[in-house]
């Protein structure tokens, strides 16, 4: 059971911590609140989600209360193109976060996704305000969703060849509160410290697309050719034809031999 007093304990300088009973999308409530001036470090939680969403309109299944749906609320003074880096952080703290508190081995796919066993445990959606008068970020919002564990009868047929969760059946009492905790502490470990990008190279590291064939979808064009870095503005850098390609957006899917 998720519980506030024990997340909040948990989380090293505190925060404030929102729990719902259900919502429709944490992102949602989390935007209406930091546009109504609620402060960093705001944590929205939903025990269920009616219409969780990831990247590219893609809607993320969360309407069992087997996973953990949060979103943390950011001020950060940066530009826009700098949100990517919340991305990277938060792919980092969760699979750090799931080393420590499950053993399991984590590899993430560029850019927000996080796998165990080769299959999706957690995606990542940042979004952001921007105030147009500074060029900076009013807010920005990073929302996070863990499969912890599999819903009864399994996944739906739309993705249990491609999602797993992190344990079979029940899990653990309170794995939920520390797990939410572990990820919060350290996404704001490397947050406050993002001059340095520290982080680039643990995820570089956890990056399972790195030396493969890949395919980058972008729009209605397919690039086709080997992941040979990410770079530390976090681009997938691509060489195809002989050329290197930098890119700061897309789907990069690596290629079936």
């Amino acid at each position: 059971m998720l519980d506030k007093e024990k997340i909040t304990a948990l989380i090293k300088g505190g925060a404030d911590v929102i729990i719902l009973e259900e919502t429709d999308s944490t992102n949602n409530v989390c935007k209406a609140i930091a546009s109504r001036g609620a402060k960093e470090k705001t944590i929205v939680i939903a025990k269920k989600q009616t219409q969780g969403r990831g990247r590219m309109g893609r809607s993320f299944i969360s309407s069992s209360e087997n996973g953990l749906y949060m979103t943390l609320l950011l001020r950060p003074r940066v530009k826009i193109t700098e949100c990517i880096d919340m991305t990277v952080i938060a792919a980092v703290s969760v699979s750090e976060a799931i080393e420590k508190i499950t053993n399991k081995k984590c590899s993430v796919k560029w850019v927000n996704d996080v796998y165990v066993d080769n299959k999706k445990v957690s995606g990542i959606l940042t979004e952001a305000s921007c105030d147009f008068s500074t060029g900076l970020l009013d807010y920005a919002i990073v929302g996070i969703g863990v499969n912890v564990s599999e819903p009864e009868g399994g996944f739906d047929a739309s993705i249990k060849d491609i999602a797993c969760a992190l344990y079979e059946k029940d899990a653990p009492c309170g794995v939920k509160n520390e797990l939410c905790a572990e990820i919060v502490n350290r996404f704001f470990h490397y947050y406050e410290n993002m001059a340095d990008k520290c982080y680039m190279e643990k995820y570089r590291a956890y990056s399972n697309i790195i030396g493969k064939s890949v395919d980058v979808y972008r729009g209605n064009e397919v690039i086709s050719g080997v992941c040979v870095d990410i770079d530390d503005c976090a681009n997938l850098v691509v060489e195809s034809d002989g050329r290197i390609i930098r890119f700061n957006s897309g789907d990069a899917r690596v290629r079936k031999v």
